[in-house]
């Protein structure tokens, strides 16, 4: 049976995890509401001797956890499920002030957990056996060792047990570093963890930006496991290499949606404008450009339009769709695509070329009516809800415009010639393309990034491998 619910569980302190004891900081610092811009809770800030304490914890864990059997392991990680269960409701309230998501939005991900973690409970770790004349080959897959899962703040709970959850059932330790921006749900996810899990298999440490190199060089920390944009990818990356330890980056993404003019217009133009507006464009495989076919280019833009008309943004309590952007840094960000749209003189479907300012860092969803293939809303990621659509006519030509970024993580196309459709989608440059839906990565399938949108990929029966080695016995025959 899992720990019922207990009183010990405050809602309203936070801490670091370190050998499975609270540890506090002589430096704070605080979130804030994007709904709001109000200050929320202190939290530590952790230090060079935060990360080496969590780092030898995770490797003494690591001793006895790796060595627990796979289902062993899953009976825990049962029980871990079952526990966070208890506290749903309570995490989905601290969600939404740290995100300032719906709270319809804000349940999805909270209770979305739930369908991760089981999925995960059903997969094993292959062993594949080979044999000629001479010898057996036994190809295992071993754990790595300790894992640091640096994680983004705009899904920070399923992002987070997204890294964790394969960790652990390959019987890996893990430290996790939370967003700055969204501490809060991670570190009591962890807290949560410690009544189930040893000391030192599960572990939290945030912080400012200081912290990630922390991580990222350290001589015992087998493998970074990242997810966050691509310049700071890259610099993960670069860090990594001085010990060689394993990564795997999911970076940012620049997805096109091409739609095909035999689609049911009516039904494609809400699901166009969701795949481009869900979690206020706040997805790394948000739809980021769309292409519509010039036979059906003005019938879907005016749905389109009309459909976003009728999306309300607002704060969690206020029955919106769309919630505020997360951060002020990426709200002053995502305001520079719509000052360069309206400098250019680019003409807005729907939506204001100037930001309405007031409380909270809400942003109206904007569609820009066929900028030009140079234009910064094209080339680049904006990560808010402003999104281009551009006509074609030629298939050849906007495939090859679909590929035309540095970019590849998700695509889409539309159209009831399903083999059509398919055609076209095996042909873009990229890791998951969805046909006839928006992008909805899921753990059933590995998830990962082509050119500079990643390296490696999670999630899938092939996604618990990148937490392993692979280690082969070679048996000879005794003659």
């Amino acid at each position: 049976m899992s720990p019922s619910k207990v009183s010990t569980i405050a809602w309203d302190s936070f801490h670091n995890t370190v050998d499975g004891k609270p540890r506090g900081g002589k430096e704070k610092h605080r979130g804030v509401n994007p709904a709001t811009g109000e200050e929320l809770w202190e939290v530590p800030i952790a230090n060079q001797q935060d990360v080496d304490d969590a780092v030898v914890s995770a490797q003494k864990a690591f001793e006895s956890w790796s060595q627990v059997p796979m289902e062993k392991r899953k009976e825990q990680i049962t029980k871990f499920k079952e526990h966070y269960l208890n506290y749903v409701d309570e995490m989905t309230d601290l969600l939404c002030e740290e995100t300032g998501k719906p709270r319809q939005v804000a349940e999805m991900e909270t209770k979305g957990v739930v369908g991760f973690i089981d999925f995960h409970l059903s997969l094993t770790l292959p062993e594949e056996r080979e044999e000629d004349h001479e010898k057996v080959m036994l190809t295992r897959y071993t754990p790595l060792g300790v894992v640091g899962a640096i994680c983004p703040w705009n899904f920070p709970i399923i992002l987070s047990l997204g890294k964790v959850i394969p960790a652990l059932l390959t019987g890996n330790t893990v430290i996790i570093k939370p967003s700055p921006y969204t501490p809060y749900t991670t570190l009591k996810v962890v807290e949560l963890a410690q009544e189930i899990f040893a000391p030192g298999v599960v572990q939290a440490v945030g912080g400012d930006d200081k912290l990630g190199p922390m991580l990222t060089t350290h001589p015992n920390i087998q493998k970074i496991s990242f997810t966050g944009s691509i310049a700071t990818g890259k610099k993960v990356m670069a860090a990594a290499a001085s010990t060689l330890k394993r990564v795997t980056l999911e970076l940012g993404g620049n997805d096109a949606s091409i739609v095909l003019p035999d689609v049911d217009i009516k039904k494609v133009a809400p699901e166009l404008v969701m795949g481009a507006f869900q979690n206020s464009g706040q997805v790394c495989v948000a739809t980021k450009r769309i292409y519509i076919h010039q036979d059906i280019y003005d019938e879907m833009l005016k749905e389109m339009v009309e459909f976003t008309k009728t999306i309300k943004t607002g704060a969690p309590g206020s029955n919106a769709l769309l919630g505020p952007i997360q951060n002020k840094m990426q709200y002053e960000k995502v305001q520079t695509f719509f000052a360069d749209s309206k400098a250019k003189g680019y003409k807005f479907a729907v939506g204001a070329p100037e930001v309405e300012q007031g409380k909270g860092y809400f942003i109206q969803p904007t569609i820009i009516d066929n900028p030009p293939n140079d234009s910064r809303i094209i080339q680049e990621e904006p990560f808010g809800p402003i999104v281009p659509t551009q006509p074609w006519t030629d298939e050849e030509e906007v495939i090859r415009r679909a590929n035309n970024t540095n970019a590849g993580l998700g695509a889409c196309v539309w159209g009831k010639d399903v083999e059509r459709a398919e055609r076209i989608g095996k042909r873009l440059q990229a890791g998951s393309v969805f046909v006839n839906s928006w992008e909805k990565p899921t753990p059933q399938a590995i998830f990962g990034g082509h050119k500079e949108s990643g390296i490696g990929g999670e999630w899938g029966k092939e996604g618990i491998k990148a937490y392993c080695n692979a280690h082969v016995l070679h048996t000879y025959k005794q003659k």
